[in-house]
């Protein structure tokens, strides 16, 4: 019975140029995966081409896929999927999983993204939201992060010009609601007072 490798979609633009990344669960013997050419280091290459009018070359300046199982032949590793840079200005990407369909997925989704012309810091974001095994930059992402709760806590919220904007009694009607519901709200949770003590 022959071996199969893990399917996978590759895009145009892109060139598979060392493969052996196996579909094949590992075989333990004596504390060491015996099935080594599935679980080692060097597993997968995938790297952007280009044509340059007569032939199809490898671009040496855009990102590569690289993916490998660490520590090699070890039943405790797992595979580590690596973005790397075509040159040293350049940001990289690491991920870490045990499952082959999650690092299959997590290449065809760094795929889709790279096409969309998403930088490689929001796919460090969009990967370590997805995944929580995402190793993360500490020298990178936190002023990201900060950026998107920013945005977050604002979502599908008014802020006062907005409001404003749309248009002027609606925004007295609201802000006086806003009002009378926070007044009701201290009246229900504190002793009356000479404003709502006649209050029926």
């Amino acid at each position: 019975m022959h071996s199969k490798l893990v399917p996978l979609n590759i895009p145009g633009g892109w060139a598979i140029t060392h493969n052996a990344f196996g579909d094949e669960d590992p075989f333990i013997r004596d504390g060491r995966i015996v099935n080594e050419q599935f679980y080692n280091e060097n597993l997968l290459m995938i790297e952007p081409i280009e044509f340059n009018g007569t032939d199809w070359i490898i671009n040496q300046n855009r990102y590569k896929l690289k993916l490998g199982w660490y520590p090699h032949a070890n039943p405790d590793g797992c595979y580590r999927l690596q973005l790397l840079a075509g040159n040293s200005e350049q940001e990289e990407l690491e991920f870490k999983a045990k499952e082959r369909g999650k690092i299959r997925q997590m290449i065809e989704r760094c795929f889709y993204l790279i096409g969309q012309g998403v930088e490689v810091k929001e796919i460090k974001w969009e990967i370590e939201r997805s995944d929580k095994t995402f190793e993360k930059n500490p020298h990178l992402s936190s002023g990201i992060r900060k950026k998107i709760q920013a945005v977050n806590r604002y979502r599908n919220r008014f802020y006062q010009g907005q409001l404003y904007s749309l248009y002027p009694p609606i925004y007295y009607e609201l802000t006086n609601i806003v009002y009378r519901s926070a007044k009701e709200n201290k009246i229900a949770y504190n002793t009356p007072n000479q404003d709502n003590s006649h209050r029926g």
